[in-house]
């Protein structure tokens, strides 16, 4: 088991965060970063965003893994409508998302976990923030540590460790984190829905995004894609 960590990297802010937190603890060539295009409405803008992030944190070690998965949702339908225009408050308090995708994380930690496995890495970096606890099951801490536990026996390794930095921190905290590590925002890419490369500007992934950056009192405007 070396010093090296893995993280799951989608070119988000959250996950962004993550990677800089991973490349300030282990050092670039002791990072590697996992893509996943699952067949997301946004992989085309999600790759090369986290592929712009990994260039500019100074991360070489990039994997880009496709799975499919037998059903569809939201999030992968173009046909489909994601919710637009609704406040922080209506995000917050819609119960579980409607742009939740049942087991995602699941397969992306345990693809996480084998790769990790199969390089004898040590941690796995998972970036969801306390924002997340409410509207995606697979996003709270008690998933977080059920799923480092399957892993580890899994693996029959346990030394392996899930480190999820922003479980507790809302997304003002986490920008003002990834401000403080020098996050190049303007590569991050936060869109369910994009037309031609350019984010909607509309939906609950861009709205909590721009509320994020003025909570933390960050002129987005600076950092829109």
């Amino acid at each position: 088991m070396v010093d090296e960590g893995i993280v799951l990297l989608s070119g988000g802010v959250d996950s962004a965060v993550c990677l800089y937190i991973a490349v300030k603890e282990l050092r670039p060539g002791n990072v590697t970063a996992l893509f996943f295009h699952w067949g997301q409405r946004s992989a085309r803008e999600e790759l090369s965003a986290a592929r712009a992030l990994c260039e500019a944190a100074g991360v070489s070690r990039f994997v880009v893994s496709g799975i499919m998965f037998p059903y569809e949702g939201i999030l992968t339908e173009e046909s489909a409508s994601v919710p637009l225009d609704r406040t922080e408050s209506e995000i917050n308090e819609s119960g579980i998302a409607p742009t939740f995708f049942p087991g995602r994380n699941l397969v992306f930690l345990a693809f996480a976990f084998g790769l990790a496995g199969a390089r004898g890495a040590s941690t796995v970096y998972f970036g969801p923030s306390a924002l997340d606890d409410a509207g995606y099951p697979d996003c709270r801490p008690v998933f977080v540590r059920s799923a480092e536990a399957a892993g580890r026996l899994a693996l029959d390794s346990p030394e392996i460790t899930v480190v999820a930095p922003l479980l507790e921190m809302t997304k003002a905290q986490v920008v003002s984190i990834g401000q403080s590590l020098g996050v190049p925002w303007d590569l991050t890419f936060s869109c369910y829905a994009p037309r031609d490369g350019t984010p909607c500007g509309r939906c609950d992934s861009c709205v909590t995004r721009r509320a994020a950056f003025e909570s933390a009192g960050i002129d987005h405007t600076d950092f829109d894609q």
